[in-house]
């Protein structure tokens, strides 16, 4: 038992200095704020300037501000400006994990089904993008979707050597570049892209897992493919999908990078703002406010998946009528 437990003191010790300090750091920085010391110049009669203060004491040096427990950032918080920014990056959090699952469900499927050939070939090539920078992925993107990107140069392309297509483009209102980039849609595409394999892999795992002789039963017992999968592939898959939605919408809802590269800053998320906090406002106190918030919402997204897990824990029945 003492060798186990020394075995736990590295991970005590990591998880201590690289999670719960830095949590009660940004609590502490988040109840409190900076005030400035009231205080009056006093110039001497040799010249000297001194420093009076509210009670009379008298100091040689400029009274700095003094941090002091405080609520007034979690009223400023609730401000309709920061609520419609949580709003908007829950709604694009979601429309990416819903697209993600629509998406990545049926590839899991497909590379788990008994025909698929070369499944670990594929899985490498869905993987294999994880591998790169996430800064550069999201630089690609902006390569191809830009007004002078490949997509533009494309259609514009189509659009000299097809005047029907050409006149169609006009008749619709689209100008010589269609502006792909600097709005919802393209932060949303590229959230997607970067977060679809993080649905695709645990669903995967969860689905290979699954004892084929179930599926083998529900046939002889006369169930189609498709009740096949909605009463044996589905419902044991959902631990899976649970995590894919867990790994997709958390790191979504709290992204700056895609929003400000992709939306061009005309597309901000409460990411954005809780970064520029900490960056240009250099308001560490109101950031770690908004990152108290950010963190309730996302432990409550994540307590609702985890109490649907719980009531699908019970044994599963196969019933095909």
């Amino acid at each position: 038992m003492k060798k186990n437990r020394a075995l736990l003191v590295p991970f005590v010790l990591w998880a201590a200095i690289f999670i719960v300090v830095p949590l009660v750091m940004i609590v502490w920085y988040g109840i409190t704020v900076e005030q400035s010391i009231p205080y009056t110049e006093v110039v001497q009669e040799d010249g000297a300037t001194v420093f009076e203060l509210e009670d009379g004491s008298i100091v040689t040096e400029r009274p700095q501000k003094k941090t002091v427990i405080s609520f007034a950032n979690f009223k400023r918080m609730v401000e309709p400006t920061y609520l419609k920014l949580l709003l908007r990056s829950l709604k694009i959090a979601v429309i990416t994990t819903v697209i993600c699952l629509i998406l990545g469900y049926p590839v899991a499927l497909i590379l788990t089904g008994r025909d698929f050939k070369r499944p670990a070939l594929w899985l490498m090539l869905i993987v294999l993008p994880m591998w790169m920078n996430f800064l550069l992925r999201t630089y690609s993107w902006m390569s191809i979707l830009e007004n002078s990107g490949i997509l533009n140069s494309w259609i514009s392309a189509l659009r000299e050597a097809i005047p029907a297509f050409d006149a169609w483009m006009d008749s619709m209102g689209v100008g010589k570049r269609v502006i792909f980039l600097y709005n919802e849609n393209a932060v949303i595409l590229g959230m997607v892209y970067n977060y679809l394999s993080f649905m695709i892999m645990p669903i995967y795992t969860v689905i290979e897992k699954i004892d084929h002789s179930l599926l083998e039963a529900a046939a002889d017992l006369g169930a189609s493919p498709r009740q096949s999968f909605l009463r044996v592939t589905l419902p044991y898959s959902i631990p899976g999908v649970l995590e894919g939605i867990t790994m997709v919408f958390v790191p979504a809802v709290t992204t700056f990078v895609i929003s400000q590269l992709m939306g061009g800053g005309k597309v901000p998320l409460i990411g954005d703002i809780i970064q520029n906090q900490f960056g240009k406002s250099s308001d560490w106190h109101f950031g770690s406010t908004l990152s108290l918030l950010v963190m309730v919402v996302v432990l409550a997204f994540m307590g609702a998946l985890n109490r649907i897990d719980k009531e699908d824990e019970p044994q599963k029945e196969v019933r095909i009528l």
